[in-house]
């Protein structure tokens, strides 16, 4: 990994500009040219830009000096350019592709606007349309980065109204957009008010700031978080070993001395992280930045990511591979979130098969084993 710029190398960005993570967030790249501006001469951009020329693909390029600075070559087969620059190949779109994946938007999961409600004990809070970078695989692309996907005045003084009103609530997740990208007064007033409401027990935080724009995690931040009376889960989106850098990594440490439950969801994605190496070596960095594996999705039927996404047999392979070479609490759940709004389910390989009144277990050396269905009758 090249050096981040510097006045030295660029001098238009000074070291302060750069930890700034507001200097991050509104220099973020929109365009090619853009990039060559950031980066003179580093990256060969000539085949990319005849090949994009005259495609009008869905999702808008966005993504922050920080995170692009982590590339080594602006191709495909780099991991990081990948999951963060556009690809003619998103141009190629399948029947069984859909806008809304998950059912975000579905009526009867929206009961008023900037929430979701698909669960009895939880729903999505969607505070801001924001983010840093523009995800080439996001399920929300429909929405990400849209001035007019943004909550209207009044929504989300509507949406505090209703979790106060929904006792069966246990946990809100703030999510978007990336819910980071709100400044700390605003993030703050928002989370103030949601910890107070009694029938609440968590807040979670959807959010990829500590990956693609890690200067974020200010000592302001940290202590608004440390002055919840409620547990607060970070649920941050490390894809590849390579976004564990020292800066995600001190982003995570201030995170975790203010008290706050620092998870990771990744997403399978083809040629970026659906080998068993790079999944282990992965699961390690995070182990080393001290954040807890939590999910792999099998990757959602987004319009344009054919490409990207595996096949489910690839993803219980990989889950087979992982057993038994990795501590348990490294392994992360393989989900699917099932299209339509019905929500998410285990995709794993099945360790245990009934048959005729019996199990057949199969251990993580592959070795199969037969298990009672039931305990022996006793003496009577």
């Amino acid at each position: 990994m090249s050096p981040p710029l510097t006045a030295s190398s660029t001098p238009s960005i000074t070291p302060t500009d750069w930890r700034d993570w507001r200097w991050q967030h509104n220099h973020a790249a929109r365009s090619l040219d853009d990039i060559e501006a950031l980066f003179p001469q580093r990256f060969a951009l000539a085949d990319l830009r005849a090949s994009l020329a005259g495609l009008d693909l869905e999702y808008s390029l966005r993504a922050t000096p920080y995170y692009l600075d982590l590339a080594r070559r602006a191709r495909d087969d780099d991991p990081l350019w990948a999951l963060a620059v556009p690809s003619p190949r998103e141009a190629r779109l399948t029947p069984d592709e859909r806008h809304d994946p998950i059912g975000d938007e579905l009526p009867q999961h929206r009961p008023v606007p900037a929430i979701t409600r698909r669960y009895v004990d939880r729903a999505l809070l969607y505070p801001t349309s924001l983010c840093s970078v523009h995800c080439r695989h996001c399920f929300r692309k429909r929405l990400v980065g849209r001035t007019d996907a943004m909550p209207q005045p009044g929504d989300l003084d509507r949406a505090i109204a209703w979790i106060e009103s929904e006792h069966a609530l246990r946990e809100v997740i703030l999510t978007g957009g990336d819910p980071l990208t709100l400044g700390d007064a605003r993030l703050g007033e928002l989370l103030e008010r949601l910890d107070g409401i009694d029938h609440l027990r968590a807040l979670r935080i959807h959010t990829r700031m500590p990956v693609v724009n890690p200067f974020r995690v200010t000592s302001t931040l940290a202590e608004i978080f440390a002055s919840l009376r409620k547990p607060l889960t970070l649920v941050t989106h490390f894809n590849h070993a390579r976004e564990v850098t020292p800066e995600a990594r001190a982003a995570v440490t201030n995170l975790r001395r203010a008290d706050v439950d620092v998870l990771n969801q990744s997403v399978l994605l083809a040629g970026i992280n659906d080998g068993v190496e790079n999944q282990r070596t992965l699961l390690w960095a995070l182990s080393d930045a001290r954040v807890r594996p939590y999910a792999l999705h099998h990757a959602d039927l987004v319009p344009g990511t054919s490409h990207l996404r595996t096949t489910i047999a690839t993803g219980q392979h990989l889950m087979r591979e992982l057993r038994g070479t990795l501590p348990g609490h490294l392994i992360p759940r393989y989900l699917l979130d099932v299209p339509g709004g019905h929500g998410k389910i285990p995709a794993e390989p099945a360790w245990l098969v009934e048959h005729e009144g019996e199990y057949t277990a199969e251990a993580p050396d592959g070795t199969l084993s037969p298990y009672p269905a039931s305990p022996p009758p006793g003496d009577g």
